[in-house]
């Protein structure tokens, strides 16, 4: 028995001892459980910690690049060039990437000034030697700042350390100082003051448009056009007019007479909308994929004052960006370049920059020992300035501006850009012209064309795109272009007249006399009842029926052209009469022609003699911008030839006028079409555009074949991508952005001591 008895005691022990094992294991797995959750937590806390103390870094650094400047600047912001004199005495630019004191391949003079600078250790704000100590113990051991400027502002990138308890942590931010961003490119059309356009339009959706599966329906966002001053429509004709979205409106919105219209009779009116939902903003399709008209209705406010969201239609849109609860809608237009001086004008020395800055290329697909026989080549042809384009036709072959082209993107003169089905324009990035651009044919490539003049679109300007595609070339490269001007673009023949007239015909619109288009020399035999019949030429070369800037004899008639300057220069007079340190900006065809505006309340004028055409004479404080080419380089003359030798490519099916990319200019775009009931024009009146269509004024007369039904002249397809294609920003307010942060690893290192101060 006692002997059983020790045996279950001993068991007892045995078991008694595995629990006690079993237990401290337990309590062993729990601990260090325990312990390793409090390190993970610890090293939670600690990155936490160190990654808040890179961000008070980064603050530091943004008091001394920002804060200051608005202290010293009395809590405002001024333009650009205040804002760099700031800079300047805090520290030099960089733009020597490796930073090896050289400016190699792929570096640039960035913000033009024609230096290229190195400073590429920047400025250290904080260091080991006044590392700043924070209330939890973590330390900053160091702040750098360095600073790379651009044409339109400057980027700092801010580089800061710092440390606890043996650990380092490193984080980079880039922040922007520069002049306030353009949102002008999220809209089909955007302009200071839209005439005549709203006639006979299509504004539309390009992915809509071109979109052929149905599982797609209803998945396309709205389009916007917008009037920052006037709108023009008319309800006295044949109008077929709708948008795929929203018109914004501020100023007023007027009938042809020049009466104020108001939300009811712009609903009656047959200025339409197309259906999109009030919740997303995407446009209604049924199962066919067609959508539905919809009456333009004024948005309502809210309990706030404020317009409601998805409207179709918005008068009066705030300029306060607070109650813009639509989307941001732009209150002035900038200039593509920079206007330091705000005189409205491109100086040489600002052009400069454009040109220092440029880091793209113009080249032609074809090898050149392909370019002859049936093969049409592409054409650069450059103009130096103060000479003279001899051609009667457009140039057959390249000079050496293309060897500029190519190697630095630039041209110093005036260029003539041709490209062909066989050998396209090829464009990468930013392309400077020191003078003016006149371009037709086709483009392939990515890239923007910043002329100093003004710019001649001499034809059909479209995407070598493969078959069936758009913005897509057949070996896949991406076509994306955009045409932008410090002068005016014109779109077609703005010099010729409308049509010379019976001497007795006093008409506001004398009948018949109409040019014709595609005929060298002609003459029409022009009736009045009561009065003999008179016999006129009317044929394209015929004299007389270009547009000189003033009447003609016995022959009053001028170009549509005149007639949308005069409303433009129009809103400018007003302007400065209402503010004299307001600094106009006025149009005329050329040097020798008088600047004018029309005064009468109708909606424009078809010759010089009618009593509401005024002469402006106070032009000291205006800027004054001539649509002729630059010292004429090249004529009107041959400006004719070119334009009447394109028509005559237009087969008898007619071909409309077609340009694709981003038309971009903070002065005037003129297009024009003719009717071929009128004019005998094989465009048949009609333009298409595959882009987006931004200008401070916008003189277009897409009047379509005839006038005795409802058409559609204008179609344009908003391609959402022109977003991308420009980056303007309005010097004349500077902004401050932050852009990315990144963390960069950090690394543990022995604890040692360190010194600083606190905050």
């Amino acid at each position: 028995m006692k002997q059983r008895q020790k045996h279950e005691e001993g068991m007892a022990l045995v078991l008694v001892v595995l629990a006690i094992i079993v237990i401290l294991g337990a309590i062993t797995v729990v601990f260090n459980r325990v312990q390793t959750a409090k390190l993970r937590t610890d090293e939670v806390v600690t990155s936490t910690r160190l990654d808040e103390a890179v961000k008070a870094g980064v603050d530091l650094a943004i008091e001394r690049v920002w804060n200051q400047y608005l202290e010293n600047n009395g809590n405002t912001t001024g333009n650009l060039a205040s804002y760099l004199v700031f800079a300047d005495n805090l520290v030099d630019n960089n733009e020597d990437l490796n930073g090896n004191g050289d400016q190699d391949t792929g570096e640039l003079d960035a913000n033009g000034d024609g230096d290229f600078t190195s400073n590429p250790g920047g400025l250290d704000i904080v260091d080991a030697s006044n590392a700043v100590t924070l209330h939890g113990g973590e330390q900053i051991t160091g702040v750098n700042v360095a600073r790379t400027d651009d044409v339109t502002g400057t980027v700092f990138t801010i580089t800061v350390t710092a440390r606890i308890a043996g650990r380092t942590q490193t984080g980079v931010q880039t922040v922007r100082v520069s002049g306030a961003p353009f949102r002008g490119f999220e809209f089909g059309i955007l302009a200071n003051n839209i005439n005549c356009i709203m006639c006979h339009a299509e504004i539309n959706s390009l992915d809509l448009f071109r979109n052929t599966d149905p599982t797609q329906y209803g998945q396309f966002d709205r389009v916007k056009m917008a009037a920052l001053e006037s709108l023009m429509i008319r309800l006295n004709e044949n109008i077929s007019t709708e948008v795929a979205g929203t018109t914004y409106s501020r100023g007023s919105i007027y009938n042809e007479s020049w009466s104020q219209l108001n939300a009811g009779t712009i609903a009656s009116s047959n200025f339409k909308g197309y259906h999109f939902s009030s919740t997303n903003g995407k446009l209604t399709q049924n199962s066919s994929g067609a959508m539905t008209t919809t009456n333009l209705v004024n948005a309502s406010t809210d309990s706030n004052g404020k317009p409601t969201q998805f409207a179709n239609l918005y008068m009066n849109y705030p300029t306060d960006e607070a109650n813009m609860t639509d989307g941001t809608l732009p209150v002035n237009f900038p200039a593509p370049f920079p206007d330091d001086d705000g005189d409205k004008l491109v100086d040489q020395d600002e052009f400069d920059k454009v040109i220092n800055s440029a880091n793209g290329s113009i080249t032609f697909q074809l090898d050149p020992s392909l370019i002859g026989g049936s093969v049409t080549a592409g054409v650069a042809y450059g103009v130096p300035n103060g000479s003279t384009y001899a051609g009667t036709s457009l140039p057959t072959a390249s000079n050496s501006a293309l060897d500029t082209l190519q190697n630095d993107g630039t041209y110093d003169g005036n260029l003539i850009l041709i490209g062909t089905d066989s050998d396209p324009i090829v464009i990468d990035r930013k392309v400077a012209v020191n003078g003016d651009v006149m371009i037709k044919g086709k483009v392939k490539g990515w890239g923007q064309i910043y002329a100093k003049g003004n710019v001649y679109v001499m034809g059909d300007v479209t995407y070598a795109d493969a078959p069936g595609e758009f913005g897509e070339a057949t070996d896949g490269t991406t076509n994306g272009f955009a045409l932008t001007s410090g002068g005016s673009i014109m779109m077609g023949d703005y010099l010729t007249i409308r049509a010379k007239q019976h001497t007795a015909d006093t008409g506001k619109y004398p009948a018949g006399g109409y040019i014709d288009m595609r005929t060298q020399n002609k003459n029409a035999t022009l009736t009045k009842s009561g009065q003999p019949n008179q016999t006129h030429a009317i044929g394209y070369f015929d004299s007389g029926v270009v547009d000189t800037g003033a009447a003609q004899g016995s022959q009053p008639q001028l170009s549509f052209t005149s007639s949308e300057i005069m409303l433009f220069n129009r809103r400018e007079y007003e302007k400065a009469a209402a503010d004299a340190s307001y600094k106009p900006r006025y149009y005329r065809l050329k040097p020798s022609a008088p600047v004018y505006r029309y005064t009468a309340s109708d909606e424009h004028t078809v010759k010089y003699n009618e009593s509401g055409v005024a002469t402006i004479t106070n032009l000291t404080n205006a800027a004054v911008h001539n649509l002729n080419p630059n010292n004429y380089w090249v004529s009107e003359t041959q400006l004719r030839q070119f334009w009447y030798a394109d028509e005559m490519t237009r087969p008898s099916s007619g071909r409309e006028w077609k340009f694709d990319g981003l038309l971009y200019s903070n002065n005037s775009i003129f297009a024009i079409t003719r009717s071929s009931d009128r004019h005998k024009s094989n465009t048949r009146g009609r333009m298409v555009i595959r882009g987006g269509v931004v200008s401070a004024d916008l003189g277009v007369l897409v009047p379509g074949p005839d006038f005795s039904v409802p058409r559609t002249a204008l179609q344009l397809y908003y391609d959402k991508r022109v977003a991308n294609f420009l980056r303007v920003e309005d010097t004349t307010r500077v902004a401050f952005r932050r852009q990315t942060y990144r963390p960069v690893t950090g690394e543990f290192t022995p604890e040692q001591s360190q010194g600083g101060g606190t905050t």
